[in-house]
């Protein structure tokens, strides 16, 4: 039994559209990975602001505590030592 082969001698020959097609999903992949990254910059920053401002916030608490604790510390101090 002999087996026929299909042998591809050349380049297929792509109508007009479909190369301007695959130009523009080529476009729109690459826009598309530009955007996503700086998309994901972004958001990587506003977590780092994010993470700066809870810290700094919770320095502040911590300062205000420590100066209202000492305020009260300090008044005790004098009503003790009144004479």
């Amino acid at each position: 039994m002999i087996a026929r082969q299909s042998v591809c001698t050349g380049k297929r020959k792509e109508p007009e559209w479909e190369e301007g097609q695959e130009a523009t999903v080529t476009v729109l992949a690459i826009f598309l990975l530009i955007i996503g990254t700086l998309l994901v910059l972004i958001g990587a920053l506003l977590v780092t602001i994010g993470v700066a401002l809870i810290l700094t916030g919770v320095a502040l608490i911590v300062a205000g505590t420590y100066l209202l604790i000492r305020r009260l510390l300090d008044r005790d101090r004098t009503r003790s030592h009144s004479w």
